[in-house]
């Protein structure tokens, strides 16, 4: 049988404006950001009605703030761009995270432990950022650039066994890579009906967005929000 080519449909989802505006999180993590540009980047969920907000964790109280009354998400980010920082900060810092008022949380894997087939640290690791999370939604950011395809496979599976909410493909830094429809359906493959998956880096528009959503993604990682709902326009970052 023939394989799908990039961007093609897998569920033909049809999705109004509404609908994939849901499924988008705006993503801007730049350091140099200010509270303004959070507010400014809380503003544009309001207006689009994205699903979340998705900030680093010294800018969850201003946004918590600008979207008070909303049911915009605000999430946050740890570990990237190495994702080797010790267990134990990484579950300190994630508990300063849902306490600060974050919704959800994204972190990036110790892709060392991956590569050195050290599976059960990096099992352990993932478990205990979860129970730190405390029912909070989790999303691991499995930075699939820097994994071969049995690697990738591996990763996501000891994921899902440690907890996680969500299997993802990149932070969309670094050496993580860009959103494929062959990466995000493998993860959909791996995740079945036992995680949700979710894509990020480089998706820019309607299309990317679509394609992705139909090879089994459930939520959208981007910067690109308001250009996607536009058809125009240039994303806040890189993410």
């Amino acid at each position: 049988m023939t394989q799908p080519t990039a961007f093609e449909n897998d569920n033909n989802l049809q999705l109004t404006d509404a609908e994939l505006a849901k499924k988008i999180q705006h993503t801007n993590v730049n350091p140099e950001l200010t509270p303004n540009d959070i507010i400014s980047l809380a503003d544009d969920c309001i207006k689009y009605g994205f699903d979340g907000v998705m900030i680093q964790p010294e800018w969850i109280p201003v946004a918590k703030k600008e979207l008070a009354g909303t049911e915009i998400k605000v999430c946050t980010a740890l570990g990237y761009p190495m994702g080797a920082a010790t267990t134990e900060s990484k579950v300190f810092e994630a508990k300063e995270c849902f306490e600060r008022g974050a919704d959800q949380l994204d972190f990036m894997a110790n892709i060392g432990f991956i590569k050195a087939k050290m599976f059960t640290e990096y099992r352990d690791q993932i478990a205990a950022i979860v129970k730190a999370a405390n029912g909070h939604v989790t999303k691991i950011m499995l930075e699939f650039g820097m994994l071969e395809h049995d690697e990738k496979i591996k990763a996501a599976e000891l994921a899902i066994e440690a907890g996680i909410t969500y299997v993802k493909n990149s932070s969309g830094w670094g050496k993580g890579g860009k959103a494929t429809v062959e990466d995000i359906r493998l993860l959909k493959q791996v995740a079945g009906d036992k995680a949700l998956v979710k894509a990020s880096g480089g998706i820019r528009n309607r299309e990317q967005a679509m394609a992705l959503l139909n090879a089994g993604a459930s939520l959208l990682g981007t910067s690109a929000g308001p250009a996607i709902m536009s058809g125009s326009g240039k994303p806040v970052s890189d993410y």
